[in-house]
C-alpha cells in the first residue's frame, strides 16, 4: 500500500559539532576559577547551542600529574565526550623545547590515547594559557609578561606540531587586551590568575573556537564588568577570526567517509502502530526517535503511539565520526486504520 509520507531534510553534522555537545576540560586552576566551564555553558546555551560542560581541574597541577591520576580516567568515562579541552600548569609550557618534550609530551599523549579510547570521536584542543602580569621573577628567561607569553605561545605551538590538534589561543586574547585596553584588567591579585573578567574572557574565547560565531553577549553575570564586556567579546571574535587557521581551528580531526551513508526507510501504520522497513547501509550506529519521546536502536524497530497525531520519525546514523539524519512525518489515528495513507474524507 502507498504511504504519503513526506521527506524533510539530510543533514550532516560534522565531527563533535553534533546538535548536543558534552564538552570536557582537563586543566587546573586557571580552568575551574569562577568555574569557567560553566560560564562556557552558559555562553553557549545564551547562543542557542546544547551544551554541558564538566571539568577535571586541579590547582597546580601538571599534565604529568593529570596523567598520573586515576580520577582523570573516571571523568574521561563519565560521558561520550565531544570536546576535550587540555591545559597544562601556568609555567608547564613557558620551559625549554627540550624540556617540554621530555617532561610534558609524553604524558600529553597519555591523555590523548586515553580519550581516543573513551570518546574516539572526541575533537581534541589544547588550551593556551597566558604571561604572569609581572612575569615569573624567579626565572630570567620568563622574568617579564612579554618573555613569558612568548614562551608559552612557543611551548603550545611545539604541542600543536606534534600532535596536530587545533589551539584555542586564550593567551593572545588576553595580550591583545593588555595592550590594547589597558583599564582592563583581567587579573585576581595575585597576578596570575584570572578574575571574573578574565574567566569569562576565556569562556567566551572557547565559544568563538568552538562554534566560529561572535557570542551575542546575552548572558551577563552580575560579576562581569558591563561596561568591559562588548571589549572582551570583540577581542575573543579577532583574535580567533585571525588566527583561524594557524591554530588549526579549521581543520577536521575526522573527515567525511569517501562512502556515506545510502538513507532510507518506509513507515506501516496501523491505527497507532507503525513498523518501518530500514533501507539503510553503510553506518556504524543507528538511532530512531518516532517524535513523542521515544528512541529506538533497532534497525526495523515498531512503535505505537498513545495518543493521535503528526509525528516526525528521525533517524540518526553515525559513520566514520560524522552523523546523518534523515526524517519523515506520519499520522496516526486511533479511528482510522491507515491515517497517512487514506485520510478520512471530509462530509459534505
Amino acid at each position: 500500500m502507498k504511504h504519503l509520507l513526506f521527506l524533510l531534510l539530510i543533514i550532516l553534522n560534522f565531527g563533535a559539532f553534533t546538535q548536543n555537545k558534552n564538552v570536557l576540560f582537563i586543566g587546573n586552576s586557571y580552568t575551574h576559577y569562577n568555574n569557567m566551564p560553566k560560564l562556557f555553558e552558559r555562553i553557549a546555551k545564551a547562543n542557542n547551542q546544547t551544551v554541558y560542560a564538566d571539568s577535571i581541574a586541579v590547582s597546580g597541577s601538571t599534565l604529568k600529574q593529570h596523567a598520573e591520576r586515576p580520577s582523570t580516567y573516571a571523568k574521561m568515562k563519565k560521558k561520550p565526550w565531544n570536546i576535550v579541552v587540555i591545559q597544562g600548569f601556568s609555567r608547564e609550557f613557558a620551559q625549554d623545547s627540550s624540556v617540554i618534550m621530555t617532561e610534558t609530551i609524553p604524558y600529553v599523549r597519555q591523555l590523548i590515547d586515553s580519550v581516543r579510547t573513551f570518546s574516539p570521536c572526541a575533537q581534541i584542543y589544547f588550551y593556551m594559557t597566558w604571561g604572569y602580569k609581572e612575569g615569573f621573577v624567579e626565572q630570567e628567561e620568563n622574568n617579564t609578561y612579554d618573555k613569558m607569553q612568548a614562551r608559552i605561545l612557543n611551548g603550545y605551538k611545539l604541542l600543536q606540531n606534534e600532535f596536530g590538534y587545533p589551539i584555542v589561543p586564550v593567551g593572545l586574547v588576553w595580550k591583545d587586551i593588555r595592550e590594547n585596553h589597558p583599564e582592563i584588567n583581567l587579573y585576581e591579585e595575585d597576578n596570575q590568575h584570572p578574575n571574573f573578567n578574565g574567566s569569562y574572557t576565556i569562556a567566551t574565547t572557547f565559544y568563538t573556537a568552538f562554534f566560529n560565531k561572535t557570542s551575542n553577549g546575552e548572558f551577563s553575570p552580575l560579576k562581569l564588568n558591563q561596561s568591559w564586556k562588548p571589549t572582551l567579546i570583540s577581542t575573543a571574535s579577532k583574535i580567533i577570526r585571525d588566527n583561524y587557521s594557524y591554530f588549526k581551528l579549521d581543520s577536521l580531526m575526522h573527515p567525511m567517509p569517501a562512502v556515506p551513508p545510502i538513507m532510507d526507510f518506509t513507515i506501516r501504520e496501523h491505527w497507532t502502530n507503525i513498523s518501518i522497513q530500514n533501507k539503510t547501509k553503510y553506518y556504524n550506529s543507528i538511532m530512531w526517535d518516532f517524535g513523542d519521546g521515544s528512541v529506538s536502536k533497532k534497525y526495523h524497530p515498531k512503535h505505537y503511539y498513545e495518543k493521535n497525531g503528526t509525528y516526525t520519525v528521525t533517524l540518526t546514523v553515525v559513520r566514520d565520526c560524522h552523523e546523518f539524519v534523515l526524517t519523515k512525518k506520519i499520522t496516526v489515528s486511533h479511528s482510522d486504520k491507515y491515517a497517512t495513507s487514506n485520510p478520512k474524507k471530509k462530509k459534505s
